[in-house]
């Protein structure tokens, strides 16, 4: 009884400390209903409300959370999420539901896509809806370039909604349509009851409907109908919701849900895109090979895609392993720009960070936590990564085996700051240049 309450304890501290360090949105997410349940041979047991929570905290916010109990506790701990036994008794997994509508690629799975600082937000909140369907992000709305990965995504959530028993309707824009005009043409209304009575209604490429008034007529009450019934709605297009042209009742209603964009492939995750690439298909590349395919700036990870099948075509054809040459003659087609080097060393960088705020680089480096100190930390993780040429990873052991996590939070609250103080983010061009 004592070592559950000194989980509780233990754990309620680090939750407060996590509230602090990482977005909001992502404790409300995957955090703010977990609670320490046992503690016993340096093992703390935590609960969680779904099975998608205990992935995401072992898999990706685990070094960050053992740096909050760290810091909170000055102890290390092993620690093991589960299913909290109320919801593991309910949650059920069934093969009664169904998906209607678009041929579904057996490939595309959650465990098969790539996640990175590109679109990571955006597979957190497909997956998000799978454990909640109607409930939170509706209509779920993601858009992006073409390649970047939303087919993928409305795949893994309807294949995942169909295993929990939910019946889905996924189809192109196009295809609505035409099931439109067929109902009016034939006479048979019928053919729209499928969208009506789904539990679950997916639109791939909304941007079809522009122009079509009666369309977006009969959509607008089909998933004013189904948000009403708690229905889940997935929507994807090639433009934010302010950029479509569509009238303002419809763009109103995609905007009321949660938005989110496919970025394209930032280094780290390319590198990561391009190595399970040539893993899945038993080739070996040199770290080299990879740093060098990985400098470059792809527009999309389908044009990752065609590059590595190129290198494996070619490798076959004459009967050798992937060279340098073969690389540099495959990617000179592609006319790919190289990832801008900045060079700023970690030095300068400290400099200037002493500079601006007058915090050394001990401090940046140590455990102090105050306001003041923070900000220049978040700084100096921002210069590292976006001024130079450094990995967050790279970055995180620089400023004292900071996190993955917590890096990426500096940068992109510094991100936000710079978009708003002008006047801070012409110092530091400034400082940059001058010193």
């Amino acid at each position: 009884m004592l070592e559950n309450l000194l989980a509780n304890k233990i754990w309620s501290a680090a939750l407060g400390y996590l509230e602090m360090v990482i977005p909001e949105s992502t404790y409300q997410t995957w955090l703010k209903n977990t609670k320490g349940i046992s503690l016993s041979d340096n093992l703390l047991v935590v609960s969680t409300e779904s099975i998608f929570a205990v992935e995401m905290l072992s898999q990706r916010l685990d070094a960050t959370i053992q740096d909050a109990i760290y810091q909170t506790s000055n102890n290390k701990y092993k620690i093991e999420y589960v299913l909290s036994e109320e919801k593991g008794n309910n949650e059920t997994i069934s093969s009664k539901g169904k998906i209607e509508g678009s041929w579904i690629n057996p490939k595309f799975d959650f465990n098969s896509f790539i996640t990175g600082n590109s679109n990571f937000l955006a597979y957190a909140a497909a997956k998000k809806i799978c454990e909640t369907p109607g409930n939170l992000y509706n209509p779920l709305y993601i858009y992006s370039e073409w390649g970047l990965g939303k087919t993928h995504l409305i795949q893994s959530t309807a294949k995942t909604l169909k295993a929990k028993g939910l019946n889905v309707t996924s189809v192109a824009g196009e295809t609505f349509v035409n099931d439109f005009v067929k109902s009016i043409k034939n006479k048979t209304p019928q053919i729209m009851n499928k969208y009506r009575e789904c539990d679950v209604f997916i639109l791939d490429d909304i941007d079809f409907f522009a122009g079509k008034k009666q369309t977006i007529e009969v959509f607008i009450h089909i998933i004013n109908q189904l948000s009403v019934s708690g229905k889940q709605i997935v929507i994807t297009s090639y433009n934010h919701p302010s950029k479509l042209d569509m009238p303002n009742r419809l763009t109103s209603i995609l905007k009321s849900g949660l938005i989110v964009k496919l970025h394209t492939p930032d280094k780290e995750t390319a590198k990561k895109y391009i190595k399970k690439s040539f893993k899945k298909n038993n080739i070996k590349i040199s770290e080299e090979l990879l740093e060098f395919i990985g400098s470059k700036k792809f527009n999309s990870f389908s044009e990752i895609e065609g590059i590595i099948k190129s290198l494996i075509a070619h490798a076959e054809l004459l009967n050798s392993e992937i060279n340098i040459n073969m690389v540099s003659n495959i990617l000179s087609d592609y006319k790919l720009e190289n990832i801008k080097d900045i060079n700023v060393s970690k030095e300068k960088i400290f400099s200037l960070i002493k500079y601006m705020f007058g915090i050394n680089e001990q401090d940046l480096r140590g455990r102090k936590n105050d306001k003041k100190t923070n900000f220049a930390r978040q700084v100096a993780a921002y210069l590292l990564t976006e001024k130079s040429n450094f990995s967050t990873g790279q970055a995180g052991k620089i400023l004292g085996d900071r996190n993955h996590s917590t890096i990426i939070y500096s940068v992109n609250k510094i991100k936000k700051v710079l978009l708003k103080d002008v006047e801070l983010k012409q110092e530091i061009e400034k400082t940059i240049i001058q010193n």
